[in-house]
């Protein structure tokens, strides 16, 4: 009789639990790195998701922050899919991983995350002053943009340096092609590669990666120059 009794009271607990949820798919459709140029200028980030309970809402984090409720909100299809998308987090300076959660409100078993990278978009030169023919270093960061070729293949475009002079192009040139997740480059050169000195006045370096000067390339850093007359030595007088 005893033996019966915990038989039953097994079966009844068991009958109370509540099921596991199945692992979800991962989240689809990410790249290993975002950009942000600045707070408000922010690359987005797909939320695109399977296997959540059908009509669900969800609620959507990154690096553990409720992301605001959208109008309508976040909420799976009656397949349970799920489509939108949140900005990158921003950050200050150089690049850092950040995490994409999406969790069902009333169901928070049913969670799924995924890891990327966010970087910030710059360009630096190194030194900061420098002659007009001197060399210098140019250090960039952000340049994530890439083509298709015909074969299928991605491959990332070179980033160019513009240089413009009261809004004309007076000469580009080619400093490679970006590397890592973040489109990361460095080239040291001269800071203006002509034969002559360029004129006085104030130039823009537009950094992006176009072979033509855009002025509204997608992903561009302007660089401001402001080139001076130099002053020649005064002549030693003799004695």
């Amino acid at each position: 009789m005893l033996l019966r009794t915990l038989l039953v009271a097994a079966a009844f607990s068991a009958l109370g639990a509540a099921p596991a949820s199945a692992a979800l798919p991962p989240l689809q459709g990410l790249k290993p790195c975002y950009v942000a140029a600045q707070e408000d200028q922010r690359e987005w980030v797909p939320v695109t998701g399977s296997g959540f309970t059908p009509f669900a809402f969800v609620d959507i984090y990154v690096d553990d922050t409720l992301q605001p409720k959208s109008d309508p909100e976040a909420q799976a299809d009656f397949e349970g899919n799920l489509k939108g998308s949140v900005f990158a987090p921003f950050v200050e300076e150089g690049q850092r991983q950040f995490t994409l959660r999406v969790t069902e409100r009333d169901n928070p078993n049913n969670t799924v995350s995924a890891i990327s990278k966010v970087t910030r978009l710059s360009v630096e030169q190194s030194p900061a002053k420098a002659s007009t023919n001197k060399r210098v270093t140019f250090r960039a960061r952000g340049f994530t943009n890439y083509k298709v070729l015909p074969t299928g293949q991605f491959v990332r475009p070179a980033v160019y340096a513009h240089y413009v002079f009261a809004g004309k192009s007076r000469k580009t040139v080619r400093l490679g092609v970006p590397t890592g997740d973040c489109g990361l480059i460095s080239s040291k050169r001269k800071q203006f590669p002509f034969k002559k000195s360029p004129q006085v006045g104030v130039w823009t370096i537009q950094f992006d990666q176009e072979a033509v000067y855009n002025p509204k390339a997608a992903i561009r850093v302007p660089l401001t120059v402001r080139v001076k007359r130099a002053i020649k030595p005064e002549r030693a007088q003799a004695r």
